[in-house]
């Protein structure tokens, strides 16, 4: 199926530097997304359109809902993960993984049935192999489960949880792990999708009820939806903007997509060529997203 631009409405919102973590808040009936390079986080109400802006710092690239606390997000930053707090503004950092943090920062993120937060960790100027996946579980305590990746991104599971589906983006790959329910433990089974070199680089993904993978298409001007038993191309939506960052469903039924996008590595020329990049966009959808999970790592 090939959407159309009139089914992609901009968000009146900042551009961003480089838009990232789009989430659906249900406790703040809100949606959410960052700007890392920007240090801001963006709250914004569908009922009403308003956007609401928090000063960030660290490069936030991540966030998740907390578990029984509306006014905290856990937060992964360029020091570690954390908890941001929506009413001081204020970032506090639990966990340090075990990184230097001089030349790397976290990257996508996402949390599993357990609770647990996945998140992965880039160098600043991703140098190939500098970043890993950690599961961070119990009292913040982190696992390497995926080594020497270079931009991890794209963390989703099947409806049944069985299967982690993740991409390091400078492959073009996105990789299925078969998911121990029980334990949380990880083992490669197979490369779903080859995103093809002339379409782009695949950034950030999201899980559909049917089965589908929507995934956000770096220097490729759109959001495919992938077959995720056969890797098969079935959904196109085009965007107005070369450098697609990332994709989430939103809205109390999950049948919206909130897409976001970046201006990083576009010339005065490109930015003139295409001045939505940055933009943040918002799909109707003909299906619904699978819920996603609070992060329930303890708040002191």
């Amino acid at each position: 199926m090939m959407f159309n631009e009139k089914q992609v409405k901009k968000v009146d919102a900042p551009a961003c530097k480089l838009g990232e973590s789009p989430m659906w808040h249900s406790g703040r009936n809100s949606a959410f997304w960052v700007d890392i390079l920007g240090n801001a986080i963006f709250e914004y109400k569908l009922d009403d359109g308003a956007v609401k802006q928090y000063a960030g710092s660290r490069m936030i690239s991540l966030i998740c809902q907390v578990d029984g606390n509306d006014n905290l997000l856990v937060a992964g930053a360029q020091g570690g993960i954390g908890t941001y707090n929506l009413e001081s503004h204020e970032l506090l950092l639990i966990s340090d993984l075990e990184r230097d943090w001089e030349n790397h920062r976290c990257n996508d993120g996402a949390v599993d049935c357990f609770g647990n937060l996945w998140v992965g960790t880039t160098h600043v100027d991703h140098e190939p192999g500098a970043g890993d996946l950690y599961r961070v579980s119990g009292s913040w305590h982190a696992t390497k489960k995926i080594e020497r990746v270079s931009i991890p991104n794209g963390m989703c599971w099947s409806a049944d949880r069985k299967t982690l589906f993740h991409t390091d983006s400078p492959t073009r790959e996105i990789k299925a792990y078969r998911n121990d329910v029980a334990t949380g433990e990880i083992t490669f089974d197979r490369i779903a999708v080859q995103v093809p070199a002339s379409m782009g680089f695949p950034d950030g993904i999201s899980m559909d009820t049917a089965g589908t993978i929507w995934v956000a298409i770096w220097g490729g001007s759109g959001v495919g939806g992938f077959n995720s038993v056969t890797g098969e191309l079935a959904h196109w939506i085009p965007m107005p903007v070369p450098h697609v960052s990332s994709c989430a469903f939103v809205g109390p039924a999950l049948d919206r997509l909130l897409v976001t996008t970046a201006q990083k590595e576009m010339s005065d020329e490109q930015l003139a060529q295409y001045p939505d990049s940055g933009s943040t966009f918002l799909v109707e959808m003909a299906v619904s997203g699978l819920p996603t999970h609070d992060c329930q790592l303890p708040i002191a």
